[in-house]
């Protein structure tokens, strides 16, 4: 049996399930097949290509640069018989979406709507930036959202929206009535901040600190929602992108000496086809 029976054959498909899993247990179940008849599949079609599919670390198993290679051309091709099925039973493809929380509330929450009131079945991932490029690259999702910078090639990528970032403040703070501030003006200031390791906060601390303004953490909040929700209570204010609704009792400033942060639809080439009606939505 040379390389291309097997990339027609049933490894592929189990390959494609190993590389989802990258655990033979965990697949071998999910296949509902031995682990040693798995491990013979894999091992066949990595002496067929000539190259090795992936690497042990300890316990733990990576994929080659060309298994991932595989792993993507493996999950398009099973995403298009999914795709072909729901097309003969349900007359459109399902989309598969992988963004933020956030993302999904404030910045494409519209678009989702729309696509799915055309009768278009979306499917959600939520995943954070690393995740969601990681789900392109699978092919377990068609398109994802990301924010700051557009990812390198071969990803194709759109932008499709850019906020400034605001200072989230109680509307009876002396703050809340400027039409812009700058960062000096945040000096003194018991800001609600996410926690230490997300990159929203060390980006946040890096510009106060060039600013030489002096804050305290009145708080620590993961996610757009809980920053202005603690805020509302009144436990300090926030820095949160412009797209983001503010309970009552809010007022966004801009700030005018940080940056606008843009989000930007990414896919892969091969998908290009399934994203034009959800890019479409966007632009509406």
């Amino acid at each position: 049996m040379n390389a291309r029976d097997l990339l027609e054959a049933d490894a592929l498909r189990s390959f494609a399930v190993f590389a989802e899993h990258r655990n033979f247990t965990a697949a071998a179940a999910s296949l509902r097949i031995s682990q040693p008849s798995l491990h013979v599949k894999i091992r066949k079609l990595s002496a067929a290509l000539g190259v090795a599919l992936y690497e042990r670390h300890g316990r733990t198993l990576t994929l080659t640069a060309a298994g991932e290679r595989l792993a993507a051309f493996a999950s398009d091709g099973r995403r298009r018989l999914d795709d072909f099925l729901g097309e003969f039973h349900e007359g459109q493809a399902a989309l598969t979406v992988a963004a933020g929380p956030g993302s999904f509330r404030w910045v494409i929450g519209e678009a989702i709507r729309r696509i799915s009131h055309s009768g278009r079945p979306v499917r959600i991932v939520t995943a954070d930036r690393d995740a969601a490029l990681a789900a392109l690259g699978s092919g377990s999702a068609d398109v994802a959202v990301i924010a700051h910078d557009p990812p390198p090639p071969p990803m194709e990528a759109a932008r499709i929206a850019a906020y400034p970032q605001v200072l989230a403040v109680d509307r009876r703070h002396p703050l809340a009535d400027r039409d812009q501030i700058g960062l000096a003006d945040l000096d003194g200031l018991a800001v609600i901040v996410p926690p230490p390791e997300r990159a929203h906060r060390r980006a946040l601390e890096r510009a106060l600190a060039a600013a030489g303004a002096s804050w305290t953490v009145a708080a620590e909040a993961d996610g757009w929602d809980l920053l202005v929700h603690f805020a509302s209570l009144g436990l300090g204010a926030t820095v949160v992108n412009g797209c983001v609704g503010l309970p009552e009792g809010l007022a966004a400033v801009p700030i005018a000496d940080l940056p606008s942060i843009a989000y930007w639809a990414v896919w892969r080439a091969q998908r290009r086809s399934l994203v034009t009606d959800f890019l479409t939505a966007l632009e509406q």
